[in-house]
């Protein structure tokens, strides 16, 4: 039987459902031990220390309640993916770490799987120990985490998390270089000797062999990994082929002033249910694994004001270069998960006459004030107010608008709009004369009305662009101009 996602758990218990989901551990019992169960392996040491100055349950539920609501990705959703993340993999660390005397949670193996899942790969051998020892009841075993868990850019590319069972049989986390070195040679260790291989990075220096490294790599394992980035990876990993697609836009423009790349994400919200806000969260992660992953949590993406537009945006500064981009929306009133999966290149800053992406636009408008202008605020470009429109279809009766910016070149801007369509044998012939003007602005906004008199069919729209230098850069933007929905 397939997972059922982690955002869907409260809507089948509210229909009594048997499914399977994980029910967290009874919270409101012996609440006064709650701080020393695997709570304590996310739990800052603040907040360790108010629970236990706690004096009475009633103030200890509230303040568990207050504890996970600050680590709610998700607050306007029927559930905390967070909470269901983290208590489902203290339920599988339970029933797989037995040979403890303790919960498998409890144990340093648990301590892991909570924090950071299961491994990519994981190696054993049962009859060997650090030291070289081929008795009956030892042994190593190696966790590997290819990638980076967790995208923690202080972590290596590729971590391996050993353990070594002690006499009592229990497995416990080693520091041993040796056994948590990438290129681990049991043969070499069963021998007592090192391997070809591990003299040559002790020669250079190699930190994966390090003492040193191996603690702090290790040491940061035991540390609590970004939320957002724990919920992403868990749908991501478990429950990919439960999600539908979701719409998503990705446009490319330029800061002013800065070096980085504006990347706008707008998400559409159209199949979402009637006065529901889905929770939205977009990783994009460099080409360069050298680089740290970025992300955009929900209270990053706002939805426009426009009832009949249905989209949320939010934005983000990037370095030039290669991403793949991941966009997750849970939408817990219609029980659904959307997920986009893409990539986008980035251009270096320069002098090249250029054009941002162009966007149709279903709402165009200049601000009211000067002072609104922004490139940091959703929905604004500039001295404008851009709300996308997914579709490259434009209902007869309806405005064409267009909205782009131009980066390089010198001023003044030459732009003209040429409207073009489409005959029956293919080729395109221009309607009209072009607009053209003048300009001293970057940002440029355009808008055509349509009529009802205007054939269905095929057309496109010429964008010139020459500097005062005579650089000319065009592009041709077809669309399609389609019967009006209302009656």
């Amino acid at each position: 039987m397939r997972p059922i996602p982690a955002f869907l758990c409260v809507f089948f218990l509210m229909l009594g459902s048997a499914s399977g989901a994980v029910r967290p551990p009874q919270e409101t019992q012996d609440l006064e031990k709650w701080i020393n169960g695997p709570i304590r392996y996310i739990a800052l040491k603040e907040e360790m220390q108010a629970f236990k100055s706690l004096k009475s349950n009633g103030d200890r539920a509230l303040f568990i309640e207050r504890f996970w609501a600050r680590r709610d990705p998700s607050p306007e959703t029927l559930t905390n993916e967070y909470r269901q993340v983290f208590w489902e993999r203290v339920q599988q660390a339970n029933a797989s770490f037995l040979d403890s005397t303790k919960p498998g949670c409890m144990t340093d193996r648990g301590k892991i799987y909570v924090l950071y899942g299961p491994p990519t790969d994981i190696q054993e051998e049962l009859h060997l120990s650090a030291g070289g020892i081929a008795a009956a009841g030892r042994g190593v075993l190696r966790w590997i985490y290819e990638g980076r868990p967790s995208q923690r850019m202080d972590l290596d590319p590729i971590v391996v998390v050993p353990f070594e069972r002690d006499v009592s049989g229990e497995y416990r986390i080693s520091y041993d270089p040796k056994l948590s070195s990438v290129f681990f040679d049991a043969n070499a260790i069963r021998e007592g000797q090192d391997s070809s291989i591990n003299k040559f990075l002790d020669i250079v220096g190699a930190a994966t062999t390090s003492p040193m490294a191996v603690m702090l790599d290790l040491g940061k394992m035991q540390e609590v990994p970004p939320q957002e980035q724990v919920l992403l990876e868990h749908v991501e990993t478990t429950e990919a082929y439960r999600t539908k697609p979701a719409r998503v836009r990705l446009d490319r423009y330029v800061h002013p002033g800065r070096d980085e790349a504006l990347l706008v994400v707008t998400v559409d919200l159209s199949e979402a249910g009637e006065g529901d806000r889905p929770a939205i969260i977009a990783r994009f992660a460099s080409f360069d694994a050298t680089k740290q992953p970025r992300m955009l949590g929900e209270d990053s993406f706002r939805p426009s004001r426009e009832v009949e537009a249905r989209v949320a945006q939010g934005r983000i500064l990037l370095e030039p270069g290669d991403y793949n981009v991941t966009v997750l929306v849970a939408d817990p009133v219609k029980a659904e998960t959307g997920m986009f999966r893409g990539t986008i290149h980035l251009e270096e800053p320069g002098e090249r006459l250029r054009f941002s992406d162009i966007v149709w636009a279903s709402t165009l408008d200049s601000l009211s004030y000067a002072s609104l202008a922004s490139h940091d605020e959703p929905f604004h470009l500039g001295p404008f107010r851009v709300v996308p429109h997914f579709e490259s279809s434009i209902p007869r009766g309806e405005p064409i608008r267009l909205f782009f910016e131009v980066y390089g070149g010198e001023l003044p801007l030459r732009v003209s709009y040429q409207l073009q369509g489409r005959e029956d044998d293919g080729s395109w012939v221009d309607l009209g004369r072009p607009s053209s003007a003048e300009q001293q602005a970057r940002g440029q906004a355009w808008e055509l009305p349509t009529t009802d008199a205007w054939p269905l069919g095929e057309y496109r729209v010429k964008v010139e662009v020459v500097d005062a230098e005579d650089r000319l850069v065009a592009q041709e933007l077809p669309f399609s101009l389609v019967e009006s929905e209302e009656p």
